[in-house]
């Protein structure tokens, strides 16, 4: 997994991001681990599973407005 990346926008807002398995209850458990509410949630983008190199299974990628 990542380390949550930063991007600062012409508003000020900051967006953050995280990546959790492709599963619904991971991606709720990951919401609720770091005090994300569904207002913050900006995008949910499927990352298809990685087979060459070094094999990784589906993510979600989660854009989330920082408080």
């Amino acid at each position: 997994m990542t380390a949550p990346q930063r991007v600062a926008f012409s508003n000020s807002a900051i967006v953050d991001e995280i990546f959790t398995e492709a599963r619904v209850d991971a991606l709720n458990a990951k919401l609720m681990e770091r005090g994300i509410s569904g207002d913050q949630v900006i995008a949910i983008l499927p990352v298809e599973a990685q087979i060459v190199a070094n094999p990784k299974p589906p993510q979600f990628r989660v854009l989330y407005r920082a408080t």
